[in-house]
């Protein structure tokens, strides 16, 4: 059984590994073996107060303390718990820096500093695993959020306004970004565009703290064009192709950087 991946069995992960791996020792670790059951019990902001309490102890041994706070985040770390192994990483740290403050020296039990070397960038290289999978996590949402990319949507592209309607002021422009989505706006007013998402072949619906509006284009039987239905204030409901996109909206539209 992989223990480290059952987050509720933390506390008892750790004191097997500890006790396993350093039957030598003759101080047993106090900190961490307490914060893994109160990170299970009651969570990280319990595991913070609790930690601060712990510190007051004046017969802590730093150096086992510290070398089973490692141990502990990287436990946290593998099981995929970033939020615990982040927190338990700023607690060795914080007791680092009460040790070398009062003069003391990071040495672990039976440990030479190449191996103290090695273990530590053991822990940076599973930080950076772990950081580099959370970026891929968010971007997998992000990307989901945003609805599939297409690569059929110059078919929709052109001004659309109301029929009979020679006023180019009252229209909506739609385009196509960079990386494969539906943009669209209107003409008369000085709003960001709205980057749609795609709900079917020709319907596109957008939303946020303000705006919420679908857009459906049906075929119009004139040159291929297309009749725009949309629930967008301030115009008709139905607008009809007008013409191509000039050349400042006819090339593709980045994405803001944020």
């Amino acid at each position: 059984m992989n223990c480290l991946r059952t987050l509720t069995l933390a506390s008892a992960c750790f004191s097997f590994l500890w006790i396993t791996t350093n039957v030598a020792a003759q101080d047993m670790p106090v900190i961490a073996p307490e914060i893994a059951r109160v990170i299970s019990e009651d969570g990280v902001d319990a595991a913070k107060t609790r930690f601060s309490e712990l510190m007051a102890s004046e017969s802590l041994n730093h150096s086992v303390e510290i070398t089973a706070l490692h141990s502990l985040m990287s436990a946290f770390m593998q099981a995929g718990n970033m939020e615990a192994g982040s927190a338990v990483g700023e607690m060795s740290a914080e007791l680092t820096v009460q040790m070398m403050s009062a003069g003391g020296a990071y040495s672990m039990p039976g440990m030479d500093m190449e191996q103290l070397r090695k273990m530590e960038e053991a822990e940076r290289v599973q930080e950076q695993q772990a950081r580099e999978e959370e970026e891929k996590l968010a971007a997998r949402q992000q990307e989901q959020s945003r609805g599939k990319r297409r690569n059929d949507l110059q078919r929709f592209t052109g001004f659309y306004g109301e029929a009979g309607s020679a006023n180019m002021g009252r229209t909506i422009f739609v385009a196509v970004s960079c990386d494969g989505y539906l943009v669209t706006g209107p003409m008369w007013a000085d709003v960001g565009p709205w980057w749609m998402r795609s709900a079917a072949d020709t319907v596109f619906t957008y939303a946020d703290s303000w705006t919420n509006l679908s857009l459906e284009f049906v075929p119009d039987g004139d040159e291929g064009h297309h009749i725009l239905n949309n629930d967008i204030d301030g115009i008709a409901a139905a607008l009809k192709w007008k013409q191509e996109l000039t050349p400042e909206y006819a090339k593709c539209v980045e994405r803001p950087r944020r």
